[in-house]
């Protein structure tokens, strides 16, 4: 088990820069709008919350309960014009007791054509001793008018190694994918971690991909008494382990669980409707982009893993344990143009913004590609 302010300082030593960077802008004279960018979000809010911690030098949640502090989480929801308006009136109020008031976004790029030009007045305007912090995974699509009136600080994701003694394999190796992962499964020791993804493990090919199913919703599971794990971090968990089990399976065995997954997917995939959130998951579109985007990524990180061994490449972080030995035991060489193909299918499918194919088809479309790579491989042992 590892203490998150353990994580904190790690954090805080692997971003010094950026962090001094954002203390020098907070304290000048002339107030900026400041936009922390990059490719994790929960990575950009646990930054934040670090510096807002540090610079006030006062308890996170102290902040954010004072009449200084207003934030609008946007998730997968639009941010609309009113919640603008609503903040627009909160920086014309005078500061109580924090250095600063706070006008905060998360996920600004969430926010429509109509609130971001209303955006531009709490930017420009933002009221007497009022900074305004934003982040944002996708900066190029906001507005030219918005993004010439922020000082942008990137935020990239640099995995954190020297924690590789508290996190099994397949937790490091997500980890460097998303931020969720680490912090949800510190609170396990490394022994717990490896139990319960081998409980995970021994699940059928159905029984995981109902649990991925499941955390693309509003969703938490109680893993004991004040230990819970959230969404997120699941959700690349669940996908990780399907990914790895359907892909042995393919290859070790003749296929019939996965023969028999195609067969009930419709009825599992039409669970969904169970475990949607009040206003997360309320569509096909937004439940495919949670659930297929998460499960393609790390596909075609898995699939290259696979080619570097077949091209004999040491992998160094990208690799982990389970998959190298399942690439060991592989005993067929993969076709490069199948992969290239497989490869331009999963980009063209997580690129697209709004999914609108029916999840049962994709999802079919998705396996029946992985099998036929490897089908289609020739059977030649490694030298």
């Amino acid at each position: 088990m590892i203490k998150s302010t353990f994580i904190e300082d790690k954090i805080k030593e692997r971003y010094k820069k950026e962090l001094i960077n954002l203390f020098s802008l907070a304290d000048s004279k002339q107030i900026p709008a400041i936009c922390l960018s990059g490719n994790d979000r929960t990575l950009l809010f646990f930054f934040m919350k670090l510096f807002l911690s540090a610079y006030e030098e006062r308890n996170y949640r102290e902040i954010i309960n004072s009449n200084d502090f207003y934030e609008i989480v946007s998730n997968s929801q639009s941010v609309k014009i009113d919640d603008i308006r609503k903040m627009i009136k909160f920086s014309t109020l005078k500061k109580e007791h924090l250095k600063h008031k706070y006008s905060v976004i998360q996920n600004i790029e969430n926010a429509n054509i109509y609130a971001q030009n209303s955006l531009l007045k709490v930017i420009e305007e933002p009221g007497h001793d009022t900074l305004f912090l934003c982040t944002s995974c996708a900066y190029e699509t906001l507005l030219n008018t918005i993004k010439s009136r922020l000082f942008r600080i990137n935020i990239p994701n640099k995995p954190l190694k020297e924690l590789d003694a508290f996190f099994c394999d397949e937790i490091r190796w997500l980890g460097q994918i998303s931020f969720d992962v680490l912090l949800d499964f510190s609170q396990l020791s490394k022994v717990e971690q490896k139990q319960y993804i081998s409980t995970i493990r021994q699940q059928t090919l159905y029984q995981i991909t109902e649990e991925l199913v499941q955390s693309c919703g509003e969703y938490e599971l109680e893993y004991k008494a004040g230990i819970t794990f959230q969404r997120n971090s699941l959700k690349q968990l669940y996908a990780l382990i399907f990914i790895e089990k359907m892909i042995s399976d393919v290859i070790f065995h003749s296929s019939e669980e996965v023969q028999n997954l195609i067969i009930s997917f419709k009825s599992l995939i039409n669970k969904k409707s169970l475990y949607k959130g009040s206003h997360e998951i309320t569509s096909t579109t937004s439940f495919n982009n949670a659930f297929f985007k998460v499960l393609f990524s790390i596909t075609e990180m898995i699939i290259y893993i696979m080619m570097n061994f077949q091209e004999g490449m040491l992998l160094g972080n990208i690799s982990y344990t389970h998959l190298t030995k399942l690439c060991l035991n592989l005993p067929h060489i993969i076709k490069k143009n199948n992969i290239y193909n497989y490869i331009r299918f999963l980009e063209e499918i997580k690129n697209i913004n709004q999914l609108s194919l029916n999840s049962e088809l994709l999802m079919i479309n998705y396996i029946i590609l992985t099998q036929k790579i490897f089908n289609e491989s020739e059977c030649k042992k490694w030298e």
